[in-house]
C-alpha cells in the first residue's frame, strides 16, 4: 500500500516538475528577484519595495499568462468533447453541469483575450498603468469564482453523500466557505472593474488573501475528507477491492494536491508582489485547473467501473460483507451475500449497483 502510494505521488511530483521549471524560466525571462517571503508574508516588509514594476514583470506576465490560460482552455475543450462522446446516456444533471462549465470558461477566456489586447494594444505607450481600471481581469475575477464555487460544490456534496455521520457535516461546511468565496470573488471583481488598479491593490488586500487562502483550505480538507473515507474502507476490504481503492486513493491525493499547491503558489506570489501582473499571470489560469480536475473526474468512471468489475472475483469469506468504494464522479456499491464456496463466486452472485454522486 505505501509502496503504491509512493510510486503514484512520486510520478506525480516528477509530472509536475516541468511545470516548476516552466515558473521558473518564466521568473527569469521576466527579470524578477524574489525577495525573501517570509518577512512579506508576516507584513514586515513591505513587497512594493522589494520588487520593482517592469515591463517584464507587468505586460509580458499577462503575456505568458494569457498564453497558458488558452492552452488549458484548449484541453477543456477536448475533455468535453470526450465527454459527450463516451457519456451520451449520461443524466442530464451532468450534461448540463459540463455544459454550464465549458460557456464559463469561454466567456473567461474571451475577458483574458480582450484584456491582454487592450493591455497592449488600446494603452501601448502609457507608461503608468497602476492608475488604469482593468474591466477585463475584473470580469475575470468574477467568473473564475463561479467555476471554481461550482467545482467545489460538486466534490463537497460528493464528500456529503459518501462520509458517514457525524462526518457528513464536513461537505456542507466546505460549500458555505465556498459561498463565501464566491461572494467575495464578485465583490472583489466589480471593484476590479470601476476602480484604478493602485485603489484596489490596496483595499481588497485582506479580501484576495482570503478568496485565495480560502480557496485552498478547502480542496485540503475535501482531499482529507475523502483519504479519511478510503483508508477506512481499504482496511475491511478484499485485496483486489484494495488494489481499487489505492487507485481511488491516487487519484484523490493528485487532484486534491494540484488545486490546493496552485492557490498557495499564487497566494504567495501575491503577498510578495502585488503591484506587478505576475500572480494575476498565475490566477487568470486558476480557474481552468479546477475545470480539468471537474472533467477529469466524469471522463474516468467508465474506466473506474470497468475495475471494479474486474475486481468482483473474490475469495471465499464465510460470512456477509459490504463494501462501498466511491470514484471521482459516484459510489459504487457492493454489498456481497452470504456464500460458501470454497474457490470464488462470480459477479451473478453479489448486488451491484452504482450511483453517480457527484
Amino acid at each position: 500500500m505505501g509502496r503504491f502510494l509512493l510510486f503514484h505521488v512520486d510520478v506525480w511530483i516528477l509530472g509536475f516538475c516541468p511545470c516548476i521549471r516552466i515558473v521558473l524560466l518564466s521568473v527569469n525571462v521576466l527579470h524578477v528577484k524574489l525577495p525573501n517571503v517570509l518577512p512579506v508574508l508576516l507584513g514586515i516588509q513591505r513587497s512594493a519595495d522589494m520588487v520593482p514594476t517592469t515591463l517584464q514583470n507587468t505586460l509580458g506576465a499577462v503575456e505568458i499568462g494569457s498564453s497558458v490560460s488558452v492552452f488549458l482552455f484548449g484541453i477543456v475543450t477536448m475533455q468535453c468533447y470526450l465527454y459527450f462522446s463516451h457519456y451520451e446516456d449520461d443524466r442530464m444533471g451532468f450534461k448540463a453541469l459540463v455544459t454550464f462549465i465549458w460557456i464559463l470558461e469561454l466567456a473567461h477566456t474571451i475577458a483574458i483575450g480582450y484584456e491582454v489586447y487592450r493591455t497592449t494594444i488600446t494603452l501601448y505607450g502609457v507608461i503608468d498603468q497602476s492608475t488604469v481600471k482593468y474591466a477585463g481581469f475584473g470580469v475575470v475575477t468574477i467568473l473564475g469564482g463561479i467555476i471554481t464555487t461550482t467545482v467545489q460544490f460538486f466534490f463537497a456534496y460528493r464528500v456529503f453523500n459518501v462520509l458517514p455521520n457525524p462526518w457528513r457535516f464536513v461537505g456542507p461546511a466546505c460549500m458555505v466557505v465556498a459561498f463565501f468565496r464566491l461572494v467575495v470573488s464578485i465583490y472583489t471583481g466589480i471593484r476590479g472593474i470601476t476602480s484604478p488598479y493602485n485603489t484596489v491593490i490596496v483595499e481588497l488586500k485582506p479580501f484576495v488573501t482570503a478568496l485565495l487562502a480560502s480557496g485552498a483550505v478547502i480542496d485540503i480538507v475535501i482531499a482529507i475528507s475523502m483519504l479519511y473515507f478510503l483508508f477506512e474502507r481499504r482496511e475491511n476490504s478484499f485485496s483486489k477491492i484494495s488494489r481499487l481503492i489505492d487507485r481511488l486513493i491516487s487519484f484523490t491525493i493528485r487532484t486534491g494536491l494540484l488545486t490546493s499547491v496552485a492557490a498557495i503558489f499564487i497566494l504567495i506570489l501575491y503577498r510578495i508582489m502585488p503591484y506587478n501582473f505576475i500572480y494575476m499571470a498565475a490566477y487568470i489560469s486558476l480557474a481552468k485547473v479546477y475545470s480539468n480536475t471537474l472533467l477529469s473526474a466524469l471522463n474516468s468512471r467508465k474506466a473506474l467501473r470497468k475495475a471494479v468489475a474486474n475486481s468482483m472475483s473474490v475469495e471465499r469469506a464465510p460470512h456477509r460483507s459490504e463494501h462501498v468504494i466511491t470514484t471521482p464522479g459516484g459510489v459504487a456499491s457492493i454489498a456481497s451475500q452470504p456464500y460458501y464456496n470454497p474457490i470464488s463466486i462470480e459477479m451473478k452472485t453479489s448486488t451491484y449497483k452504482t450511483l453517480d454522486l457527484p
